[in-house]
């Protein structure tokens, strides 16, 4: 099972650290937080029990990770989010 991505962003000449994760078979939830300086500024969680009965359910939650953590950085370096 993945359990997460992270990556360093710098954004007006600030850095920010974008981290998603899978919270696991006991929340079925992805969850993407965006620090900066230690203090989360931005988050986006997602549920994903709907989808455990799929029978590539894995592949298909590795996607909604990759997907949720790629669409916050596309939001923060376009300016759609208030950091």
């Amino acid at each position: 099972m993945l359990t997460g991505f992270n990556n360093n962003i710098v954004y007006r000449d600030e850095v920010y650290h974008v981290q998603t994760e899978n919270r696991g078979i006991e929340n079925l939830e992805i969850v993407t937080l965006i620090y900066k300086k230690g203090a989360i500024v931005a988050s986006k969680r997602n549920k994903y029990d709907e989808i455990m009965s799929d029978e590539d359910s894995e592949e298909t939650i590795k996607q909604l990770m990759e997907n949720q953590h790629k669409n916050m950085i596309k939001a923060l370096i376009g300016g759609q989010l208030d950091v």
